[in-house]
């Protein structure tokens, strides 16, 4: 009874989880992050894509740009966070000193709110089409598309609550469920319409020119890859090893979620809107589109469990919630996402600014990361300096900031927005010659290198003294 109050305990803070009190092996994460992949946002995606490319650009577009993002944000999150069974932000802190990590945690906070607003939105879309097609009557704007909203978040907030167990239990519904809604649409599109009409569709609202248009569809799901960066350190922590926590992501974030994004493609060019809930119903008819709709909603509602359970984690770093309740710190952020309630309409339409300020946001961190733990740190870090918050901690750097990192990730955050322009999904004229997710990698790697390595390991600031020696201690002692 002990070792389960340890494992529940772990599970739901910050702290460290033991290898032996880590619930997930490779098919039980697979399960797990697949399902969480295959929520109905991959729907979403692909009708963002549809308005730029059809539906074989987009395949190559959504697979070359996921694999890239996937691998890249993996070999930390993944990596770092199962090794040592911390959550992303406690792994980061060797990058961003104590400060500076809880200062993105906030930036990460909004984002994760953001998406949790739009599958929220998208549920009580698919509950007011439903709704639409049995009386006629329409819910799908306005206050009741709000209200509705509301009510699905308050399930998250519950499925989250009871954490990973459920979580574990959700997705291993949702799995199948992606695969039978994936079978609907591949019946509908083929009795309905057919494939060559299918291939012959055209995008919905492109630029004149192709090679722009799969660019930007390159640039989108290079967004959807690094999305997923604040939701993976959380639930990798649970895995036992760092083979069952590196190459599920693959399978479920890469190809799973690629194969949704393309059948969102496909439906959203047969039906001229990129809106995946409008799609079920006049492509299956009343019945077996309602049937298809309630997946979807048991498909986001697992999701947003999953991005709330890691946001929550995050946020127990934070002093004045380390000893508020699990149940509190989940559903204070759920409070928050009620109020961003307001604005969810407006921001489900324009879905894509939330892909492109993945990019912009955490393609540097994860860049950072990877030049920071595999050749500054060696693939060592100190447990004890990730937990310590006072200036003795290795990772205080100057008042608990990296201001190299900071600098870095500032200045990547501006070269991405002088190449492309995320909130209205603009590209300038250097983007068809530099993308910028591609650009910003490469800078932010380079310049965190040369800086780091100047600023940082030669100043034996930042716990790197010991580096050239055999790397920092890996135990908490």
């Amino acid at each position: 009874m002990a070792n389960e109050d340890i494992n529940s305990e772990a599970q739901s803070e910050s702290m460290p989880v033991l290898k032996d009190e880590r619930p997930y092996a490779f098919k039980d994460y697979t399960v797990v992050i697949t399902g969480f992949a295959c929520a109905a946002w991959c729907f979403i995606t692909g009708g963002s894509l549809a308005l730029y490319v059809g539906v074989q650009t987009a395949l190559v577009a959504s697979i070359a740009g996921n694999i890239v993002a996937v691998l890249l944000m993996s070999l930390t999150t993944q990596v770092l966070n199962t090794k040592y069974g911390v959550d992303a932000y406690t792994g980061v802190r060797g990058v961003l000193g104590g400060k500076g990590t809880k200062v993105f945690l906030i930036l990460m906070s909004v984002f994760v709110i953001a998406w949790l607003i739009i599958l929220c939105m998208m549920v009580a879309k698919a509950v007011g089409h439903i709704v639409l097609g049995f009386t006629g009557i329409d819910i799908t704007t306005g206050v009741p598309v709000i209200v509705l909203s509301l009510v699905a978040g308050a399930v998250c907030w519950f499925a989250a609550w009871k954490g990973p167990g459920l979580i574990k239990k959700l997705n291993t519904i949702v799995a199948p469920v992606f695969v039978i809604i994936l079978i609907f649409l591949v019946v509908a599109i083929t009795g309905n319409y057919g494939w060559d009409t299918v291939l012959s569709a055209q995008p919905l609202a492109p630029f004149e020119d192709e090679w722009m248009n799969f660019l930007i569809a390159f640039e989108l799901s290079m967004g959807a890859g690094f999305s997923w960066w604040p939701n993976m350190g959380g639930v990798a922590k649970l895995c036992k090893t760092t083979r069952a926590a590196f190459w599920p992501n693959v399978i479920g974030l890469v190809f799973a979620a690629t194969l949704g994004t393309v059948m969102g493609v496909a439906a959203a060019l047969l039906i001229g809107d990129s809106d995946p809930t409008a799609w079920m119903i006049p492509m299956g008819g009343l019945a077996l589109g309602t049937v298809a709709l309630v997946l979807v909603i048991g498909a986001d509602i697992t999701a947003c469990s999953v991005m709330l359970y890691n946001l929550g984690i995050g946020v127990k770093q934070v002093k004045s919630f380390v000893k508020l309740s699990w149940g509190k710190v989940t559903g204070l952020i759920t409070i928050i996402a009620f109020i961003g309630m307001i604005w969810a309409e407006p921001l489900y339409a324009r879905f894509y600014i939330i892909l492109g300020i993945s990019s912009m946001t955490c393609a540097p961190i994860a860049m950072m990361h990877l030049v920071d733990y595999y050749i500054f740190r060696k693939q060592h870090i100190s447990l004890r300096d990730a937990y310590n918050n006072s200036s003795s901690s290795k990772y205080y750097f100057w008042g608990g900031f990296n201001w190299v990192a900071i600098g870095v990730f500032v200045a990547s955050i501006v070269l991405y927005l002088l190449i492309f322009d995320p909130f209205m999904c603009i590209p300038q004229p250097i983007f068809r010659y530099c993308n910028a997710t591609v650009a910003t990698c490469v800078f932010s790697f380079a310049a965190y290198y040369v800086l780091g390595k100047l600023l940082l390991v030669n100043r034996g600031i930042g716990g790197f003294s010991n580096v050239e020696g055999g790397g920092e201690s890996s135990q908490a002692e």
